[in-house]
């Protein structure tokens, strides 16, 4: 049994926004910028889930039976992003290039989910929905970034252009069932942990043919991912139950080891010393490891 409700004092959700830019002629072939943004989200959306004998009660014990689990869609929600963009870009007789490096921070509330601008962020405790932890990165909280786009002129007529683009890895949260996983005796926050950088070189060679000032064909070949990295940026497993190799009577609270063997043997348990051994790429973005060596 449950429902859904919308607060009474439901709001719009809007943002403010402010950004400013300068730019300057380093010489007829190059310029140079540099432009600031920032952004705070007001009044956005959150989720707050009360259960029934946890957190919602009946004044009488006796209708406690009776007491539905209860979703209720609150805007009580802020976000912020800032973000300095510093662009070069350069026009030559063979070259043309643009390059972006783009250095940002974008944080929310939140407690498995925490998104700018979305229908997806909720709270782990609906009596204390602003707890310490609650606030953190954003799913967009990408620290560094930089792109690279140009063009070369090659002999002999060919074409070489290219779209670069690497970050930083993207944030994601660990949970341990209906709350984010405690490790060594403290509660993850939102967002604490973090994923893979992404870096992508796409890469493309034209050879163009001109009939007249009308007509034209342009063959080419495409290389996307050049490289043939595997990015699977922050999508790891994000749940403690779902990565194997965690001692069954510590799931759901204090995890404090790993298994070391397929048995789990509490003699081959191996302590937890850092979150990096947590992280596991989910699906079919990596291969599983032995139990314990991740």
């Amino acid at each position: 049994m449950g429902g859904a409700l919308i607060d009474p004092n439901y709001k719009t959700p809007y943002a403010i926004h402010a950004s400013a830019g300068i730019q300057h002629a380093l010489n007829e072939h190059w310029s140079l910028s540099a432009d600031w943004t920032h952004e705070t989200g007001v009044h956005a959306y959150r989720g707050y889930s009360y259960t029934a004998g946890v957190d919602l009660f009946s004044p009488d014990p006796n209708n406690q039976a009776f007491v539905p689990n209860v979703d209720v869609a609150r805007t009580d929600n802020r976000s912020r992003y800032d973000a300095m963009t510093i662009r070069l870009q350069g026009n030559m007789h063979r070259v043309n290039l643009s390059a972006h490096y783009t250095l940002a921070t974008a944080k929310t509330w939140g407690c498995f989910i925490g998104e700018l601008f979305d229908y997806v962020n909720g709270v782990c405790d609906p009596l204390n929905a602003f707890a310490p932890g609650d606030y953190g990165p954003s799913g967009e909280d990408v620290r560094h970034r930089f792109v690279l786009a140009g063009v070369v002129h090659a002999p002999l007529g060919f074409e070489l252009s290219t779209m670069t683009q690497i970050e930083s890895a993207r944030p994601f949260t660990l949970g341990d069932g209906a709350n984010r996983a405690i490790i060594n005796g403290s509660k993850t926050s939102l967002d604490q942990f973090r994923g893979t950088p992404f870096a992508q070189v796409d890469l493309r060679v034209a050879r163009p043919f001109r009939f007249g000032d009308r007509w034209s064909v342009m063959p080419f070949v495409e290389f996307l991912n050049l490289f043939s990295r595997n990015n699977p940026s922050n999508n790891y497993v994000a749940d403690v139950a779902a990565l194997g190799n965690i001692p069954p009577d510590q799931l759901g609270g204090n995890i404090t080891d790993l298994c070391g063997d397929p048995t789990c043997n509490p003699a081959n348990f191996i302590p937890i010393t850092s979150l990096n051994q947590l992280r596991k790429p989910a699906g079919a973005l990596g291969r599983m490891p032995p139990a314990g060596l991740m």
